[in-house]
């Protein structure tokens, strides 16, 4: 695999780039990262999928889409440890941001490097159609690879659910300016469940990372949900970007 080495050089200088590699990539315990461009220090697990994240977002930039607008209301479905939210708050300073992450240990460095910034809200949900409790499942022992299914028996082991319409339900607000996912699969559940059409004719862009090679069917669930819905697509990394044409 090519060495992404040169990307942080780049974008961040040699002696910058150069200990942002070595600590992310190479480092087996949890600890801080200072990163130019941001106004307050973010953790990492050393040894962890949160190097591939933090690669993504911060180094090779996958949600810096130009969305033609700025976005007063940010839904961050799979929220994961907070990087995504903290990239959104430092694009968008104005805007509220809703992180949604259901894993326990993933959502406490969430709240940890969302904890300086007053406009990012912690929820310790997972995304799905319909009130339940679901199950966490994670075959590939990674922190961004927990998948959920339904469990009839809610126990301690499960995590509630909270849907896209009570959300906007709770924050009394009809529209949703960017709607982030990253989810593991559990989108081909939201975008085929019927009740989708209240909220996504209320989104002005989504931004979603399919996932066939867990559950095959996400793509045809999203492509077949936002036919006919106005929706301009491009693509950047593993992440699709969806910009409704015209404003409401």
């Amino acid at each position: 695999m090519k060495s992404r080495f040169p990307l942080y050089i780049e974008k961040f200088g040699l002696l910058k780039g150069s200990e942002l590699y070595g600590k992310s990539k190479y480092s087996r315990r949890e600890h801080c990262l200072t990163v130019p461009g941001l106004r307050h220090a973010i953790r990492l697990r050393g040894k962890t999928s949160d190097y591939q994240a933090f690669k993504k977002i911060f180094v090779e930039g996958e949600y810096a889409f130009d969305l033609g607008f700025t976005p007063r209301l940010i839904l961050d479905g799979g929220a994961n440890v907070g990087y995504s939210s903290v990239f959104f708050t430092h694009q968008y300073p104005g805007a509220l941001i809703i992180a949604i992450e259901p894993e326990s240990e993933n959502f406490r460095l969430l709240v940890k490097n969302t904890a300086p910034y007053q406009n990012i809200r912690p929820v310790q949900r997972a995304l799905w159609p319909k009130n339940a409790h679901l199950m966490m499942e994670n075959t590939m022992g990674q922190p961004d690879a927990f998948r959920v299914s339904e469990n009839l028996s809610p126990d301690s082991s499960t995590v509630p659910t909270i849907t896209i319409n009570d959300l906007l339900d709770e924050l009394r607000v009809d529209q949703i300016d960017l709607l982030k996912l990253d989810i593991e699969g559990s989108e081909k559940e939201l975008f085929e469940d019927p009740a989708k059409n209240r909220w996504l004719s209320r989104t002005r862009a989504v931004i979603v990372e399919l996932h066939d090679h867990f559950k095959p069917g996400c793509t045809a669930a999203v492509e077949a949900a936002l036919a006919g819905q106005n929706f301009i697509r491009s693509q950047r990394g593993e992440n699709i970007l969806f910009i409704r044409k015209s404003d409401f």
